[in-house]
């Protein structure tokens, strides 16, 4: 697990508000720490940005975990990341308010877990610029979206989805699986869009069963 560019204790550089940049972080990761290649799981942006990996970077990725996340936004959608990356440029004095309330809404199925995702947003966006970069690039996948781009994938996936998640819908998830040839869909029922957090025993069920299958 590594901080996205701008979050926690990864630096902002130079962002460029794109998952193509996104991608070129974590295979920069990889060099700087001696990882030739490697299994590759990400979970709602992480997936967005784990399957541009394994698009621009397919000799270093040896499987693929995508988990609760997508490969297109609507327009609606990309108005919402929009309005967040304004927020972020102007110094809203309301955008601490409604980060906060977009954590409880992400935690909508499981309120007892929201201490401590609103700790984590908290932490992670103290500078809120790389919160804004990464807005900006889940917006451009509403004029860019991944899909015509999915059978470049080669790697081995894995896609988990769960019935009650409002963000990346079964339906998103099933979108993946039809541009990934040889994909595996799971579908989790009774957890929202958070699935490590609400269901991580099942998560992790199924990601050790696809992954010794890998190895």
């Amino acid at each position: 697990m590594y901080d996205l560019r701008g979050h926690g204790g990864t630096s902002l550089g130079q962002p460029e508000g794109t998952l193509t940049q996104l991608g070129a972080d974590l295979a920069s990761l990889m060099d700087a720490t001696g990882v030739d290649g490697a299994h590759i799981a990400g979970f709602s942006l992480g997936g967005t940005i784990a399957m541009r990996m394994a698009i621009d970077h397919p000799a270093r990725v040896r499987g693929l975990v995508l988990v609760a996340t997508s490969s297109r936004v609507g327009r609606v959608a990309a108005d919402w990341y929009q309005q967040r990356v304004e927020m972020v440029k102007r110094n809203d004095p309301e955008l601490r308010a409604t980060l906060d309330k977009d954590a409880a809404d992400v935690y909508a199925e499981s309120a007892s877990e929201l201490p401590d995702g609103l700790l984590i947003r908290r932490q992670s966006t103290a500078d809120p610029r790389g919160y804004g970069n990464a807005c900006a690039a889940m917006a451009a996948l509403n004029g860019a979206p991944l899909d015509p781009e999915l059978g470049r994938i080669s790697a081995p996936t894995l896609i988990v989805a769960s019935d009650l998640d409002r963000h990346c819908p079964p339906k998103a998830a099933e979108i993946i699986a039809a541009g990934i040839k040889g994909s595996r869909l799971e579908l989790i029922p009774g957890a929202g869009h958070p699935i490590p957090v609400e269901k991580p025993r099942e998560l992790a069920g199924y990601m050790n069963s696809f992954l010794a299958a890998r190895d």
